[in-house]
């Protein structure tokens, strides 16, 4: 198995996380996004989207970081992706996170803190507002949801929980008020407890 990857990526630290939980080593093959290398074309033939995470095992090809989370799992028979109706579940969780949860994290840390790093211009003030008043909005989700349990899912922990703690990567740095999400501070803590998370904490 290969995997393609670059360590800043948010989406890349979900791969990681269930890669090192899981115990799984494929070949990593790492592409240096500053150098424009997504958009090579021997790339381009694994992920037309030109992103990272993808991966190649045998004749399955595969992007999309949820996907590959709950391939390597299915590959390696882990409880992070259960064979059970709790399935569904776990996926309503990924598919939020996907739609609402993870773009107004990401559009903050792209404003604040990409954007100056490559010179795209000064951060847009109004999309941040946007960005910020919509993370509010899902985070308040996400809290009353953890209210009552461990993990996003219920009491164990699930690549619903990796997929989702991976848009908060960049949480302090990027600005992203966590103080009044209380429930999802501690499953933070929890999360930074364990092994799996520890080991794929980015470089700063």
């Amino acid at each position: 198995m290969k995997y393609y990857y670059n360590p800043a990526s948010s989406n890349c630290r979900k791969v990681d996380a269930v890669l090192a939980h899981t115990g799984l080593d494929p070949e990593r093959c790492l592409v240096d996004l500053g150098q424009g290398e997504q958009h090579r074309p021997d790339f381009l033939a694994l992920n037309p989207n030109g992103m990272v995470p993808a991966i190649v095992d045998g004749a399955v090809k595969l992007w999309e970081s949820n996907a590959i989370m709950a391939y390597l799992c299915s590959q390696a028979k882990s409880d992070l992706w259960p064979v059970s109706e709790a399935r569904y579940d776990i996926l309503r969780w990924m598919f939020w996170e996907l739609a609402h949860f993870g773009p107004a994290a990401n559009a903050v840390v792209f404003e604040r803190m990409i954007k100056p790093s490559i010179r795209m211009g000064d951060p847009d003030q109004a999309k941040i507002a946007d960005a910020l008043e919509r993370f509010a909005r899902f985070g308040r989700v996400l809290d009353e949801q953890l209210a009552d349990r461990a993990w996003v899912t219920g009491d164990t922990l699930t690549i619903a929980d990796y997929a989702i703690a991976a848009d908060l990567m960049y949480a302090e740095p990027a600005g992203l008020d966590l103080a009044p999400l209380s429930h999802v501070v501690r499953w933070r803590s929890r999360l930074s407890d364990l092994p799996a998370w520890k080991a794929t904490e980015p470089k700063r």
